[in-house]
């Protein structure tokens, strides 16, 4: 079963008496990235946020917020002697060194040294418990909606490639048509050449070239492998976005190289219809984990 990388989950935890809430957001990404937004007393435990990330998820752009829910507005503390000390400063560098402007108290409200909460500090030890707990519920969410939009793109993915094996199924048929168009345009050739004294051992070398530029057997081969092969991984219990973005190209290689070789104005269309969803396919895997 296949997982997409999006997926929303939120939760609430209980901390020293006061609410908050731990949400979690993921979206598209080639590698797993965590960003964490949560009040300065809690940076204690990124580590440990990160570690939970790594454990349960592989792939994705991740967003962990954790907020406060408390009506009441945290009790601030100021540093007076940290004021004195930039008003100082300010001063010193208006006197000596010219520069306009004073220390206002809308500069001194920007400097986190001089305005803090008085709850900056917390027993990170005791917090851990109910910020674990909240970030399970919220991670639990992520997983179940990443498997619903698995589901999804499963089975659309699914969709495609039996529409690119019907597609190839076209081709094969069309195949032995262009084989017997060469042959009919390489006897005419022959003939002609034949007729005017040119080495034989030419013409059966153009014929061998004739040959192999329109073969393909090998590529038709390829498709079908690869189709078989890209169910095989939709299948798979580990992470498959990779693989599945990989394999993807490779079906879009063989598939342009039918086009350059057959030279066959069916076979190019059907190609083109091919290489569109191919495309929708390399798209879709581009958001699963």
């Amino acid at each position: 079963m296949i997982k997409s990388m999006t997926g929303y989950g939120r939760s609430d935890a209980t901390i020293e008496g006061e609410p908050f809430f731990i949400e979690a957001k993921t979206l598209n990404h080639r590698f797993l990235d965590i960003n964490l937004k949560m009040p300065d007393r809690f940076m204690g435990l990124e580590l440990r946020i990160k570690e939970e990330v790594k454990r349960r998820f592989s792939r994705g752009a991740f967003t962990i917020i954790m907020f406060s829910d408390s009506a009441q507005a945290p009790p601030f503390k100021v540093n007076l002697q940290a004021a004195r000390a930039y008003v100082e400063a300010a001063e010193l560098l208006r006197k000596e060194l010219g520069v306009r402007g004073e220390a206002d108290v809308e500069l001194l409200l920007k400097t986190r040294e001089i305005f803090y909460s008085d709850k900056r500090s917390i027993d990170l030890e005791a917090a851990w418990g109910p910020v674990s707990k909240g970030l399970d519920s919220a991670f639990a969410q992520v997983a179940a909606w990443r498997e619903r939009e698995g589901a999804n793109l499963e089975a659309d993915l699914r969709a495609r490639i039996a529409q690119i094996e019907a597609l190839l199924k076209k081709v094969e048929e069309r195949s032995p048509g262009i084989k017997e168009f060469y042959r009919e345009r390489l006897t005419t050739e022959m003939e002609k050449l034949l007729k005017e004294g040119v080495d034989e051992s030419r013409v059966l070398l153009e014929a061998a070239v004739f040959a192999e530029r329109c073969d393909i057997s090998e590529e038709i081969t390829r498709i079908k492998s690869h189709a078989g092969m890209f169910r095989t991984y939709l299948e798979s219990a580990e992470p498959v976005g990779k693989k599945l973005d990989f394999l993807s190209q490779e079906l879009f290689r063989e598939v342009n190289t039918i086009g350059s070789k057959a030279n066959d104005a069916q076979i190019a269309q059907t190609v083109v219809e091919m290489k569109w969803e191919i495309e929708k396919i390399r798209e879709q895997a581009q958001n699963i984990e």
